[in-house]
């Protein structure tokens, strides 16, 4: 059974998901040539740089620097996805900014707001995969009681304020956007 700690995690992967495809809406929509939604765009990393980038990441930061602990085997690939972390973050504010100078009229151009668009995603996708295939099944193998107490003592608590139990003013929009595309769609 997964630790609420770790199920947490992977409700955000799922919620990260339904994100995804909606950049990737906008982005197949670019490259048919449509203005892109870029309220939605600025929106969607807004939300992204407010929580899974400041919550999401170092809570797994926590829970993998104590599998590192546990499981020294890991140890290179632990250190590895943690890189990723921080990757992850800037290539996101990389697209962010691009999405925002557009709307204040920079020329930017379509085909480099698509390959920012597109290397995000890749990324995000293959990073999630990484350790939901890997990292979060030895987590919920290998880690016991014990170690949960810790991650937990050190885990800041903090509610999804897209995805939680109110969606907050901020993201009212987008929430609005996320639920009329269901999931897969």
């Amino acid at each position: 059974m997964k630790h609420e700690i770790l199920q947490s995690l992977h409700e955000d992967h799922i919620n990260m998901s339904r994100i995804a495809e909606l950049v990737a809406a906008e982005l197949v929509a670019m490259e048919r040539g449509e203005k892109p939604d870029l309220n939605l765009l600025d929106d969607i990393m807004a939300y992204v740089t407010a929580y899974p980038d400041t919550f999401h990441h170092p809570t797994e930061d926590i829970v993998f620097a104590q599998l590192k602990r546990v499981a020294p085997e890991v140890q290179e690939d632990v250190t590895a996805l943690l890189a990723e972390h921080g990757d992850l973050i800037a290539t996101g504010r990389a697209f962010q900014s691009l999405v925002r100078a557009v709307e204040e009229d920079v020329v930017v151009t379509r085909a480099e707001l698509l390959t920012k668009g597109r290397v995000y995603l890749d990324k995000l996708t293959a990073h999630m995969n990484k350790e939901e295939a890997g990292l979060f099944r030895l987590a919920a193998d290998r880690l016991d009681h014990s170690d949960w107490a810790t991650i937990g003592a050190r885990v800041e608590a903090m509610e999804d304020p897209l995805f939680g139990p109110a969606v907050a003013a901020d993201y009212r929009r987008l929430w609005q956007r996320i639920t009329a595309h269901p999931p897969g769609r």
